[in-house]
């Protein structure tokens, strides 16, 4: 497996985010720029442009391997599922979903101190996001950030977008004078008072995958250069991981039924319509 061990474990465990440099090779690479630039030219239902109409466009798009067989191919026979079982020592692994997030040169929309979880259709653990870049990322163009350890505070933010995302009819989620889910909190300004918290901000290069729990805190700053900041993620469901119906102001939800009830195991199966498995450490029945 590429570049990982007990060591990296240990530290997503503990830390809540890892890198695996050079997790995909130049050839997997090259078929994710394609399958990227394909996705902007053919924007769908969940696509999201953020920055429309400014110079510097700011793209967030998900659900796109039913859509793309490029997505397909890099969902199921890329490395990623197999790096992110090995890391968070899952038994099999599901697809909760996929998506791209491009900043492109002169971007000025930074990404808000968020975590993944609280709007996400999965609870863990074994809930994990991994973000894997196609561009040279530094922070300077946009490079992610992290609370070291934010993932064992035992708390819950409120999902916030880049912009007002909750215009967007697809990651709506409850109304505005609806009551907020118990235990819910506001994010705070982490910005304000930076000294307080453990922040890390992590560079890549092409190829190189950031894993993370669901439930770090992070954000990304704007990109201020004249280079692209692609970038392919995918969150993962172990086999300890459940489904979730969320009730907050920002949901990145499937817009078909799944035929899931809320707290259900995802379904040990590579034909599933929605949250397809994509990995397991046994081999299919009967083979």
């Amino acid at each position: 497996m590429p570049g990982v061990d007990g060591e990296l474990a240990r530290r997503y465990r503990e830390d809540g985010v890892v890198r695996v440099d050079r997790a995909f090779d130049g050839a997997w690479v090259d078929k994710m720029r394609v399958a990227v630039d394909q996705a902007l030219d053919n924007p769908g239902q969940y696509t999201m442009d953020i920055d429309r109409g400014k110079p510097g466009r700011y793209v967030f798009d998900t659900w796109l391997w039913p859509l793309f067989p490029s997505f397909r191919e890099i969902a199921f026979e890329s490395p990623a599922a197999a790096i992110g079982a090995a890391i968070m020592g899952a038994e099999r692994v599901n697809l909760v979903f996929d998506f791209i997030s491009v900043k492109e040169p002169n971007s000025d929309k930074p990404t808000a101190w968020h975590q993944d979880a609280p709007g996400n259709p999965v609870e863990g653990p074994q809930a994990m996001s991994m973000w894997i870049a196609l561009d040279e990322v530094t922070p300077e163009s946009g490079a992610l950030r992290f609370i070291r350890g934010s993932h064992l505070w035992g708390r819950r933010f409120e999902p916030r977008g880049s912009g007002d995302v909750t215009a967007h009819e697809s990651y709506r989620g409850r109304g505005e004078y609806e009551a907020r889910p118990e235990g819910l909190e506001d994010m705070p300004d982490v910005d304000a008072d930076a000294d307080a918290y453990d922040i890390v901000t992590i560079g890549a290069r092409p190829g190189d995958a950031i894993v993370f729990d669901m439930l770090m805190c992070h954000a990304a700053g704007s990109n201020g250069t004249s280079r692209r900041r692609r970038a392919i993620g995918l969150r993962f469901a172990g086999e300890r991981a459940t489904y979730a119906v969320r009730s907050t102001r920002l949901s990145i939800h499937p817009k078909v039924d799944v035929g899931l009830e809320h707290g259900a195991p995802f379904p040990p199966d590579p034909e599933h319509h929605i949250f397809p498995q994509i990995w397991s450490c046994r081999p299919p029945a009967g083979a």
